[in-house]
């Protein structure tokens, strides 16, 4: 057994201490040899031995006996009134097993605090009672009652250190708490990142493969080869478009501090938007275009042109899959201190706006608009036309 382990060494000294006490009690010949006194120190010296190990499977138990309790409780009790009246008599030896008991009893923060004061109290009135029969003076008797104050404030500095550490582990255990909640939420506004970016790609070149394919298909029945072969080479440059893109989606979750993720490269957004409009167009769409970011007051942060790239593939998409063949107004203006984006096309008879791909990509572009400053978007069909309008200001942050 380790005599240095935690749980061991404080037993260790407490009996160390009990034999001192003991053997200095019944070798010392300045002490009364009463049978008495011989009472009262086994009793003193015998709770002393209980209380301590008592104290410690108590407070240490994850279910606490209430008989274990009782026992403790008229254990420490008897080893007060017998250490209290023995004190003096003792010529001061049975102080050890007094202060033990009594700071043992205050700073036991499993118990109230007046239970602890009571003891002290009752050991303040049995010192003076076994002072005088041992005909001690008023000197002496004070400085025991100053011993046993010594023993009382040591026992509420005990047992409020006790309750600082308390609550610090409970501070610890909340704000590992809070850390992991947070790592979790973290973790899940990525995947929702993530999510986001792949329907976008997704829905932007597997739609427009389809288009391209489609279109080589006819010309391949029709003899024009040649036509087919360019639409095949521009469907290949759309795939491995859409593949950077989402190969950019899942290094983002992958590594979030890679400099290469999609929130942390700069946007050329107007070189975007002039690269999805020219796709629209060779996917067989038509597009009348305003693109002036000139006007913007400092760069674009790298969320808010991502976030506007986005939209306007997923806006330009829709307009493809649900009102294919008509014309698309788009308009990506920006001024001093806003940004906006306005996608319209015709309605086409028997299509609404609940038909967008089942509302993912609209949703997707509210989630990630609403975590820009002043970030807002809108899909509405509005005198015919559907319109999907987004703006987002460009406050420095």
């Amino acid at each position: 057994m380790n005599l240095t382990d935690r749980r061991v060494l404080p037993l260790a000294l407490n009996a160390i201490g009990i034999v001192a006490v003991a053997v200095a009690s019944f070798a010392s010949t300045s002490v009364p040899r009463s049978g008495w006194f011989a009472v009262a120190t086994v009793l003193a010296l015998l709770t002393w031995a209980i209380v301590v190990p008592l104290q410690r499977v108590f407070v240490q138990s994850q279910r606490r006996s209430a008989v274990l309790r009782w026992v403790r409780r008229a254990a420490t009790v008897v080893g007060v009134v017998a250490a209290s009246l023995s004190v003096a008599p003792s010529n001061g030896i049975h102080l050890a097993p007094l202060a033990i008991l009594v700071i043992l009893a205050v700073s036991d923060d499993t118990e109230s605090i007046w239970w602890g004061a009571a003891l002290s109290a009752l050991s303040f009135v049995l010192t003076p009672i076994g002072a005088l029969s041992a005909g001690l003076g008023t000197a002496g008797v004070l400085g025991y009652l100053a011993s046993n104050a010594v023993w009382l404030l040591i026992g509420v500095s005990r047992r409020q250190a006790r309750a600082a550490t308390r609550r610090n582990r409970e501070l610890a255990e909340q704000q590992a708490a809070t850390h992991e909640q947070e790592a979790r939420a973290s973790a899940l506004a990525a995947r929702e990142a993530v999510a986001r970016d792949i329907h976008d790609v997704l829905a932007h070149s597997l739609g427009g493969l389809v288009i391209q394919l489609d279109a080589a298909e006819a010309l391949l029945e029709s003899g024009r080869t040649s036509d087919a072969q360019a639409k095949v080479a521009q469907a290949r440059a759309l795939a491995a478009e859409g593949l950077a893109d989402a190969r950019r989606a899942v290094a983002a979750l992958r590594s979030p501090d890679d400099p290469d993720s999609s929130e942390q490269s700069p946007v050329d957004l107007a070189g975007a938007a002039e690269r999805l409009l020219r796709a629209h167009r060779e996917l067989g769409g038509e597009a009348d275009a305003r693109v002036d970011l000139a006007a913007a007051a400092a760069p674009l942060q790298a969320s808010v042109a991502n976030a506007f790239e986005r939209a306007l593939q997923e806006a330009l998409s829709n307009a493809r899959r649900h009102a294919p063949g008509e014309p698309v107004s788009v308009e990506l203006t920006a001024g001093a201190d806003r940004i906006d984006l306005a996608v319209s096309n015709r309605v086409v008879a028997g299509r609404t706006p609940s038909d967008l791909g089942g509302g993912h990509g609209l949703v997707g572009m509210a989630e990630r608009f609403a975590q820009l400053p002043g970030g807002t978007v809108s899909a509405t069909e509005r005198d015919g036309r559907f319109v999907v309008s987004a703006t987002a200001s460009l406050a420095a942050g």
